[in-house]
């Protein structure tokens, strides 16, 4: 069975003028590791009486707080962004009853994506739609996801969408929240 790509594995192959990689800012890291400092250099100016507790409190918070700073550095999140206006682009799951699947598919298919309204919407089942998309909507995709085998499979090809349909997937997922 062939493999469909994944919206991630097409984001990441498109131009670097379309869309880029960036990672969060690591100024809440720099501020673990000051803070880190902070704690070893309020232990060591002090004068702490010998059955105090401080000296090894202070000692343990600098520590805990600078390795937690080391790994928040070392796996810091990546996301995707629009260069042309900065926005992040963010991903949003609906997940349908396993029954639709050929339902969904035909309509991914064809375009009629007004149809996914009338679908039996499920809270966590086997079948999903993943849609990735800007907050302006510039940048839309969309790709149904099945879990198949113990594994999510990609249904269908990613599909590139009108900022019209990205406000339509908008609306339909607030309305699947709100419910």
């Amino acid at each position: 069975m062939e493999q469909n790509q994944s919206i991630e594995h097409v984001l990441e192959n498109m131009d670097k003028n379309i869309v880029s990689k960036a990672k969060n800012s690591p100024f809440r890291i720099f501020l673990l590791f000051l803070s880190g400092l902070v704690f070893f250099v309020v232990n060591s100016v002090f004068v702490w009486e010998t059955n105090s507790i401080y000296p090894p409190l202070l000692i343990v918070l600098g520590l805990t707080t600078i390795i937690t700073g080391i790994f928040l550095l070392a796996f810091r999140r990546e996301y995707y962004v629009s260069t042309r206006n900065h926005q992040r682009v963010k991903s949003t799951e609906v997940y349908f009853n396993v029954n639709e699947r050929d339902k969904l598919v035909r309509l991914m298919e064809t375009g009629n994506i007004n149809g996914i309204k009338e679908l039996k919407p499920s809270i966590s089942d086997g079948l999903k739609l993943r849609v990735m998309a800007t907050p302006d909507g510039q940048l839309c995709f969309s790709q149904v996801v099945a879990y198949v085998s113990n594994e999510y499979l990609n249904i269908t090809n990613v599909q590139k969408h009108s900022p019209d349909d990205a406000r339509y997937f908008a609306e339909l997922f607030q309305q699947r929240r709100s419910k």
